[in-house]
């Protein structure tokens, strides 16, 4: 979730998407006046901040709350014991000396 604040009274259509409005001043369904606070998901927050028909932002962002992180990702990758590598022997090598015969 994403928390806003008014910057500019706007009407809204799809009020029922936001959730724990804060008012400033007074409470008209429908209508958020500056100063109003409150939380929407990130779809909301783009339009309200300029991605629209008017081209305006009408609020500004305060917080986002961070998703929630599975627990599998923090899990310890376990080895499969089938997989085992095998290292190859290394191969020995002779140098020949090149002394000269006298």
């Amino acid at each position: 979730m994403i928390k806003c604040e008014t910057i500019e009274k706007f009407n809204i259509a799809n009020f029922g998407a936001l959730k724990n409005i804060k008012r400033a001043g007074v409470d008209k369904e429908g209508t958020l006046f500056i100063g109003d606070t409150f939380e929407c998901d990130e779809d909301m927050a783009k339009y309200l901040t300029g991605e629209n028909v008017f081209k305006r932002a009408f609020v500004k962002v305060i917080e986002i709350e961070p998703k929630k992180v599975k627990d599998a990702i923090f899990e310890e990758v376990k080895e499969d014991p089938k997989e085992e590598v095998k290292e190859e022997p290394k191969k020995k090598t002779i140098k020949k000396s090149t002394k000269s015969k006298k």
